[in-house]
């Protein structure tokens, strides 16, 4: 049975009862809502000609970016048929049936026929490694790559076998393990993406909720697949002292020990940031998009460390920058700052 809901512009129908281990007919996840918010804002920006969205179950992504971003040229694809009904549904009650086509495939097999788009957005249960190399092969030049994961134990340390066997990276679980998931996510990417001649860069990404997402922008060049394979690589960390660098290999000694390693891993900007500049939705990813580094500190940690009780964030912050380096908070924690500083820099400042 069908209920009507609303979000953002758009009115639609999705399954009355919800359950993802049941695979609901037509899936509608609330939680995901800036997801999609997002995903809007991104195109909105970008102004992507063709779009295939490949898992869209109720349309709702489809039919807000056809009523929020003026978007056209939309393909909305869900294997399911109830989903793919509901959806043709969604978009005459929306009146953007001259936006949107609506597709009953699988979406490996979508992505096969040979068309090429402007942005392409996968959106699972799990991780989009599966679908990935499809979705490459179907992606324009200047194309966007929109993916999620939701698999993020896997990728914030808690599985590191898992891990290993779905990314081909070892994960951290420390106190900027999300922002490695993220940077693992990324870096599976773009090994895809080499595969085939085309460099993945992301102009935008972020941890929320159960959730990673990352947009990757295509370049064909050959500067540009040798600027990827430049940006990858290690990052060391010391238990003991919480100091970290980036290595091109996972051998590194401090404090007397072995360092632990995560990576390979995308080590460069997460962030385009002109794009970022003008970026609303999530706290401080305007702030830390200007800080190019592939980590985080936990500022009570920190404290811990250097035996001193926590300063509050705007005091620490203002005295890392007063000390000439750049620091922010950042969205991947509420205790995070974003900062150039070293641990050495800072625990001297508290």
């Amino acid at each position: 049975m069908l209920k009507l809901f609303k979000e953002g512009n758009a009115e639609f129908y999705a399954s009355e009862w919800q359950d993802e281990s049941a695979k609901t007919p037509v899936f509608y996840n609330p939680v995901m809502k800036l997801n999609r918010d997002v995903a809007v804002w991104i195109v909105k920006q970008l102004k992507p000609k063709n779009i295939c969205l490949g898992m869209e179950a109720s349309g709702i992504r489809a039919v807000r970016m056809a009523l929020e971003a003026n978007a056209s040229g939309i393909t909305a694809n869900d294997i399911g048929k109830e989903a793919f009904d509901a959806m043709k549904i969604n978009i005459a009650l929306n009146n953007v049936e001259n936006s949107i086509t609506a597709s009953n495939k699988d979406i490996k097999s979508l992505l096969s026929e040979g068309k090429l788009y402007d942005y392409i957005d996968i959106d699972p249960f799990g991780t989009p490694v599966y679908y990935a190399e499809n979705a490459i092969k179907s992606l324009a030049d200047n194309g966007i790559l929109a993916v999620t994961a939701t698999d993020t134990s896997c990728l914030c340390g808690s599985y590191v076998k898992a891990c290993l066997r779905k990314y081909s990276s070892k994960p951290l679980n420390n106190e900027f393990n999300k922002e490695t998931g993220l940077r693992i996510l990324i870096h599976s990417m773009q090994e895809l993406g080499l595969k085939r001649g085309k460099a993945l860069f992301p102009v935008f990404s972020h941890s929320s909720s159960h959730y990673m997402r990352a947009y990757l922008r295509c370049n064909a060049s050959e500067n540009a697949l040798n600027a990827v394979k430049e940006g990858q690589g290690y990052i060391l960390y010391c238990t003991k002292c919480l100091h970290r660098c980036v290595s091109d290999s996972p051998e590194g000694t401090c404090c007397f020990s072995q360092m632990e390693y995560a990576g390979p891993l995308w080590l460069g900007k997460l962030w385009d940031e002109s794009l970022a500049s003008s970026f609303e939705l999530i706290p401080y990813i305007q702030e830390e998009s200007k800080i190019a580094v592939p980590w985080h500190f936990d500022s009570h940690r920190l404290a811990k460390l250097a035996g001193k009780p926590a300063l509050k964030h705007d005091m620490l912050i203002a005295g890392i920058q007063a000390k000439g380096f750049k620091a922010s908070r950042t969205h991947f924690k509420p205790e995070g700052i974003k900062t150039d500083a070293s641990v050495k820099d800072i625990i001297s400042l508290l």
